[in-house]
């Protein structure tokens, strides 16, 4: 069994996530449930006060398990969901290897990048009263400054003398009369404004008449015709009944008449029942060194080489009851023993040892 971690699209500011278990796994509605760090080897725990803000990064781990909730389960599109909040969320990284506790239950998941943090946020708890801060002392009383003495009376000073008048820099004109001003500029002036005037009065105003331009007539569209024999659609192919055995035939005799995105649809309806065979197929689209040629190039639905998430579904097909998933497990984890990256080593404790 496992479970997926989602975020809550309630909150968009982070700090919440969804747990989803198959249905049927939980069969309580509150359930409690532990944080276990794969790596560290040590339980998650919450030392912050009933109420206070869960500070983001700065995780509190112990020796000993710690119960958080109880959580509501809720019933939803054929499976168990449980809501949890910061004092998970904020203190837990992107690619973490964790095991959580739900139940009685044992689930290994690596914490996605999807779900952040919610900074500032706080955890359920009682109202806290605030502390008003103390009236700061009043100022003293303003006192008026003695006045200062009066300065001896000095020696009366002497009034300046008047300046001599300047003498202009431009000559005066000997003569009384004034200078004559040019006239002709406004005389010209004058003339030409009766004449604007007239031409703007008499000039002929051209008229325009309006030319209608041919809209061309819309070219008819052709309708869709739906073909009710088509047995290559999301729907035909999802009621098939039975488990996903019975559906490949089809799906693969389809070939490039059904979309990728139907294909992936109806691979990861069975995913999420744990069909050992849809989890086999997962696998080996993320397997670089195994190939299904019906799948992969007719239908078109491949992914990138991902040895950490084929390991998953392999072990997870593997689990299931399906033995050739078992071989295909040992080779990828052979390669997952050359990479030193987190993820490789996380995959490789979780689901090769």
């Amino acid at each position: 069994m496992t479970v997926q971690v989602h975020p809550d699209p309630q909150e968009p500011a982070g700090g919440y996530a969804f747990f989803e278990l198959p249905e049927g796994t939980l069969a309580e509605d509150q359930v409690t449930l532990t944080v276990f760090d794969a790596f560290g080897e040590r339980w998650l725990g919450l030392d912050a006060a009933p109420g206070a803000p869960v500070p983001v990064g700065e995780p509190h781990w112990q020796a000993d398990p710690h119960a958080f909730g109880p959580y509501t389960v809720y019933r939803h599109e054929s499976a168990d969901w449980v809501r949890v909040g910061p004092e998970i969320v904020n203190q837990v990284g992107e690619y973490m290897s964790l095991r959580l506790g739900i139940a009685g239950g044992d689930y290994a998941v690596i914490w996605p990048d999807d779900v952040p943090p919610r900074a500032g946020a706080a955890v359920l708890g009682g109202i806290r009263p605030l502390r008003k801060p103390a009236p700061e002392p009043a100022p003293a009383p303003l006192q008026a400054p003695e006045p200062a003495p009066e300065p001896e009376p000095g020696p009366v000073p002497e009034p300046p003398k008047k300046p001599e008048p300047r003498k202009p820099l431009r000559a005066e004109p000997k003569s009384g009369t004034k200078p004559r001003r040019r006239l002709w500029p406004w005389l010209l002036l004058l003339l030409a404004l009766p004449a604007a005037v007239a031409a703007w009065w008499f000039w002929p105003t051209p008229t325009y008449e309006p030319v209608a331009e041919a809209v061309p007539a819309a070219e008819p569209v052709a309708q869709p015709v739906t073909d009710p024999g088509n047995q290559c659609g999301l729907a035909p192919l999802l009621s098939i009944p039975g488990s996903f055995s019975a559906v490949a035939p089809q799906l693969r005799a389809c070939g490039d008449q059904v979309t990728p995105d139907i294909a992936l649809t109806v691979v990861e309806t069975h995913v999420a029942r744990d069909d050992p065979d849809a989890l086999l197929l997962m696998a080996t689209l993320y397997d670089g060194t195994e190939q299904d040629t019906d799948v992969e190039e007719r239908i078109g639905l491949t992914f990138s080489a991902d040895d950490t998430r084929a390991a998953e579904y392999y072990a997870r097909a593997a689990d299931a009851g399906l033995a050739r998933a078992s071989g295909r497990l040992q080779a990828t984890c052979a390669r997952l023993e050359q990479d030193t990256s987190t993820l490789a080593r996380g995959a490789l404790d979780d689901y090769c040892n």
